[in-house]
């Protein structure tokens, strides 16, 4: 019986996948699994030769007018024909953060976020964050990806400046406002990677000194991280509430101005799972993909 044969889905950017995605490779070879990379976007590739898709390092769909529709179509359109994840349906929730007021909707413990849609104008959402007690704020896209169009601005200070920032984001879709979270500079993004509902490792990302972002490739620190019983529990939660069969997940928290942790992100796209960071990861998810591919 010949190998069942998995395509990893990359970007025409990273066409061999990025280095992190790259070790999950010779663990799928030991699995018994075929694998190959294609770009989502490329014409030629042939989907329906496969026996599943991985989304992986498609890190350009929120790059363009129309990019992440595209996206999302082409999620749609080949998870038709072959299986595929994590799911279509997921990746239409997912790549918009407004996914983000649907959790916290339901209950999950989200950082505060205001939302400046169509419909409003940038003063008044900006004007309600002040009542908030927002000094300091995070104005970023809701389609994006490592900190793509985020400001961080003193609403105190330059009020114009964020208005305008914001007014410039808005032709592009949906803008959140959320306010400046000042634990981020001490400890950082608490990443909980799951693969099947289970947590499996845990990163931390401090960002450089001066700094706010957390993404290695503006220069933070990244270390191993143990799963506390708080972040545990709190990570398991958004998933239950987030009810769906996620193949991998990543749960991104950080510590709140109430002090609890809370939700920043839920990563169920194409995160990074940091499986460079913890022995047997990759292992690991080459075996869920093996018992999804028998199943």
């Amino acid at each position: 019986m010949p190998s069942p044969r998995i395509a990893l889905a990359t970007s025409a950017e990273l066409p061999d996948l990025d280095g992190d995605s790259r070790l999950l490779l010779p663990s799928l070879e030991r699995a018994g699994i075929a694998s190959t990379c294609l770009v989502w976007d490329d014409p030629a590739a042939r989907w329906e030769e496969m026996d599943m898709v991985l989304v992986r390092s498609t890190w350009d769909y929120w790059n363009g007018a129309g990019r992440r529709d595209a996206f999302v179509a082409w999620a749609e359109r080949v998870g038709a024909k072959v299986p595929f994840w994590n799911a279509p349906e997921v990746i239409r929730w997912n790549t918009e953060k407004s996914y983000l007021r649907d959790l916290e909707a339901r209950g999950a413990p989200v950082v505060p976020t205001l939302w400046l849609g169509p419909e409003e104008r940038a003063a008044n959402v900006l004007a309600r964050g002040l009542d908030e007690g927002w000094s300091e704020v995070v104005i970023k896209p809701a389609v994006s990806a490592g900190s793509e169009g985020a400001l961080r601005i003193d609403l105190t200070r330059d009020r114009a400046g964020a208005e305008a920032h914001a007014e410039a984001l808005a032709p592009r879709g949906v803008v959140m406002v959320q306010p400046f979270l000042r634990s981020i500079a001490q400890e950082g993004e608490l990443s909980i990677i799951f693969f099947e509902g289970e947590a499996i490792h845990a990163v931390r990302k401090v960002p450089r000194s001066g700094d706010y972002r957390s993404q290695p490739e503006f220069g933070s620190v990244v270390g191993r991280a143990e799963v506390t019983d708080e972040a545990r529990r709190v990570a398991e939660s958004v998933l239950t509430i987030a009810e769906s069969s996620f193949l991998y997940a990543r749960v991104d928290l950080v510590r709140g101005l109430d002090g609890a942790l809370r939700l920043i992100e839920l990563e169920v796209t194409e995160p990074c799972l940091y499986l460079g960071w913890e022995e047997g990861a990759a292992d690991r998810l080459a075996a869920a993909i093996a018992r999804r591919l028998r199943g």
